[in-house]
This record gives C-alpha cells, sequence and structure tokens, in this order.
C-alpha cells in the first residue's frame, strides 16, 4: 500500500508539471489549467505524505502487534504466540488429537 501511494503521488505530481507545461505552450486553455493543476498537486502531496507517515508508523505497529496471545490478547513471552493458560491448553488439545488417531499397522515384510 505505502508503494501505491507513493507512484499515485509521483504521478499526480508529473501530471501536475504536465498541466503547467501543456498551459505555457497553449495546447489547453487556461481555464483547464486553472482548475486541475491545484488538484493534482494537492493529491499527489497528500499521497506522498500519507507513504511517509505509513513508512515511520509501520515499525511501531508491529512492535505492538507483538508479544499478546492470539487468542485472548494478553502479553506473553518473547517469541511466543500463546499465554501460558491458553499454550497448556493447546498442547493438551493437539495430544489428545493426535491419540484419537489411530496408528497404521506395519505391513509384513516378504
Amino acid at each position: 500500500m505505502i508503494r501505491r501511494l507513493q507512484w499515485l503521488g509521483a504521478v499526480m505530481i508529473v501530471v501536475t508539471i504536465a498541466l503547467w507545461l501543456a498551459e505555457t505552450a497553449s495546447w489547453i486553455p487556461v481555464s483547464t489549467d486553472d482548475r486541475w493543476s491545484a488538484l493534482t498537486l494537492k493529491a499527489g502531496l497528500f499521497a506522498l505524505a500519507a507513504s511517509v507517515a505509513l513508512r515511520v508508523l509501520q515499525p511501531i505497529a508491529g512492535a505492538l502487534r507483538q508479544g499478546r496471545c492470539t487468542i485472548c490478547g494478553h502479553s506473553t513471552l518473547r517469541g511466543h504466540a500463546y499465554c501460558l493458560d491458553h499454550l497448556q491448553e493447546t498442547v493438551n488439545a493437539t495430544r489428545d488429537g493426535s491419540r484419537v488417531r489411530p496408528v497404521p499397522r506395519p505391513r509384513p515384510l516378504r
């Protein structure tokens, strides 16, 4: 999303410059340039500013998400996906699920 905003901002600024050049060369009426150049310039600058803001806030958002249980949201130990209560429940459920499945018998050698 950040790259798309940067790309959009750059394209809008290029469109603004093209409008200025077209108006200077008298390829388009002055009223068209007056109407659209300010709008495209503002949109381009806004998109670039939003992309910079998102790029700055992205590591902060990643740090806030880490360290939380995926089930209840309580804080966890570093590198863990579950709090201690839910970790034990998950381990027990996995162990119980593996016991229910029948183990295939080995085929005799001939």
